[in-house]
């Protein structure tokens, strides 16, 4: 298992899978492709697509998965700290919307 380092990519192959540890609360950007991630002591796994991101807090032992192709994962630190065995899953980009200007909840 090895440590994940803030601003460094993470280039996973089609259907490996990586075993890391959070040494602080970091956010994993994903550029390319889609992951499977799962963070030991949690009950919910994440699906993410290049375009959304997961935070993560400190001493998170993390498995990320590439799905079909390969994925290409962006480390960054996080500005605040995050509680213990805490994640959230969410999006870089703004929200969709409809025709009319409502936005769309994912």
């Amino acid at each position: 298992m090895r440590k994940l380092l803030a601003n460094e990519s993470l280039t996973i192959g089609a259907g490996q899978a990586m075993s890391v540890i959070a040494p602080v609360a970091q956010t994993l950007q994903i550029m390319q492709g889609r992951v499977w991630v799962t963070i030991a002591g949690q009950g919910d796994d994440y699906w993410l697509s290049a375009g959304q991101f997961l935070n993560v807090s400190a001493a998170s032992h993390i498995v990320i998965e590439a799905v079909k192709g390969s994925s290409l994962v962006q480390v960054q630190q996080l500005s605040t700290r995050l509680p213990s065995a805490s994640a959230r899953a969410g999006f870089s980009k703004p929200a969709a919307t409809t025709h009319r200007g409502a936005a769309v909840t994912c």
